[in-house]
């Protein structure tokens, strides 16, 4: 019963010639859900070996274009294949204009498939969806315009753990964060920039990889993984030299990466 979280690209707004636009497929238990779909998302699930028909639902954190416009193109390619089984967009509001200009500008009339846009509004934590393997919370983030993260808690298995997953991105760090997310086994966090720049992440209100290793101490997580690295920044090790002081298990999200999260078995049946 596998739960994989897969990395398809760990930069920010700016593009490298070594990192993609953040985004991540998660894989729970035969159910696959794609995490932000910025430019070029579609390429490299092809890369990786990922058929976009498996995706079964999107969630996208906000509308900044690094985490969603290379949703347009993956829809038509979608409908291309003659994709029939509908796909759920879970996105805040404004996602529609997007939409609107994948069916008016590239000229589709009608989609092969229903294109369904689930709007995430809401404070604290909240369910957004609950299915067969998992059920999914939203909560908003601390940004520059509306983001939400999500929750994603597997559903009780018999002799073993329910496993759960956050991503967190795009957000400073804020006091309401490590509670919401506590004990989570797998905690992928942003690390726009080092602490060297922490006036840059003020200003745009991001975080660095101490201030997301701190949120994962305080979160007692039982892993972290940085991503939504800045272009500025040649060498990505640096991100994980300042993380590991505070939060020792802690891993880079690097394109092609895949991680698991184990079954931890139980002495109930």
């Amino acid at each position: 019963m596998p739960l994989t979280l897969t990395s398809l690209g760990c930069a920010s707004a700016l593009p490298t010639k070594e990192n993609y636009f953040t985004a991540h497929v998660l894989y729970i238990r035969g159910r696959s859900f794609l995490l932000d779909c910025g430019e070029g998302t579609q390429l490299r699930l092809k890369q990786l070996g990922i058929s976009p028909s498996a995706v079964e639902r999107i969630f996208i954190t906000h509308l900044h274009a690094d985490h969603v416009l290379g949703l347009p193109g993956m829809l038509s390619s979608m409908h291309l294949l003659e994709r029939k089984k509908p796909l759920y967009v879970y996105a805040p509001q404004g996602l529609e204009k997007l939409l609107s200009f994948y069916f008016d500008f590239l000229g589709r009339e009608d989609s092969s498939f229903p294109i369904i846009h689930e709007i995430v509004e809401g404070e604290g934590v909240f369910p957004i969806y609950e299915g067969e393997t998992a059920t999914v919370f939203a909560f908003p983030m601390n940004h520059s315009i509306p983001s939400y993260g999500y929750l994603f808690r597997e559903k009780p298995v018999r002799k073993s753990k329910p496993r759960s997953v956050a991503y967190c991105t795009d957000t400073a760090p804020f006091p309401e964060l490590p509670g919401w997310v506590a004990g989570v086994d797998l905690l992928f966090h942003e690390a726009t920039y080092l602490e060297e720049d922490r006036e840059a992440a003020v200003k745009y209100k991001h975080s660095t990889a101490r201030q997301a290793a701190q949120t994962a101490k305080d979160a007692g997580a039982g892993k972290l993984l940085l991503g939504h690295f800045s272009s500025r920044y040649k060498e990505n090790r640096a991100f994980l030299e300042e993380a590991r002081p505070v939060f020792q298990n802690t891993e880079l999200s690097l394109e092609g990466s895949t991680f698991t999260v184990p079954r931890q078995f139980t002495n109930d049946y």
